[in-house]
């Protein structure tokens, strides 16, 4: 997402977010994720190149509908394990779009994109133990766990 993008919605700019963004952006968001919107748009200020590492809508093709979104938590070393080369990803899918593969389709579709464009090899995740859906999307991409907590959550490790 552009800074622009994170900019008007930060703003509750309804009418700016339609223009800017080609896809719907459901009307309660960013909502909850509103602190990490504002991270990720000063996170961008700072330091316009890191925008490929942030955060990301998740878009439905068929019809253009923002059903949650991704990111990496920063550019290659900035993961909760201080992992030199590693980086973090984590997503959230909205409720009512949960449970149709749209976390794992694109968890492993930004996954290659960092392999594939920057030759990252080694990827890190986090959830808490409680997240039963969150842990079975883990599991179908392959993240093992570490046995390190971070916050409260169990973090994972994959390398491709």
């Amino acid at each position: 997402m552009p800074e622009d993008v994170l900019e008007a919605l930060l703003r509750e700019d309804r009418a700016q977010i339609g223009r800017l963004a080609d896809y719907h952006v459901p009307p309660d968001f960013p909502g909850e994720a509103t602190g990490l919107v504002r991270l990720r748009r000063d996170q961008l200020a700072a330091d316009p190149s890191i925008g490929p590492w942030l955060l990301r809508a998740i878009v439905r093709r068929e019809d253009r509908v923002m059903v949650g979104y991704v990111n990496f938590h920063g550019p290659p070393g900035v993961n909760d394990t201080m992992t030199v080369g590693a980086v973090e990803l984590g997503w959230t899918v909205f409720p009512e779009y949960r449970q149709r593969g749209y976390a794992t389709e694109t968890a492993n579709a930004l996954m290659e994109w960092a392999a594939r464009e920057f030759g990252i090899r080694r990827f890190v995740s986090s959830t808490t133990p409680e997240n039963a859906a969150s842990l079975r999307v883990h599991a179908k991409l392959g993240f093992v766990p570490t046995g390190e907590v971070v916050d409260g959550e169990v973090i994972f490790r994959l390398d491709r």
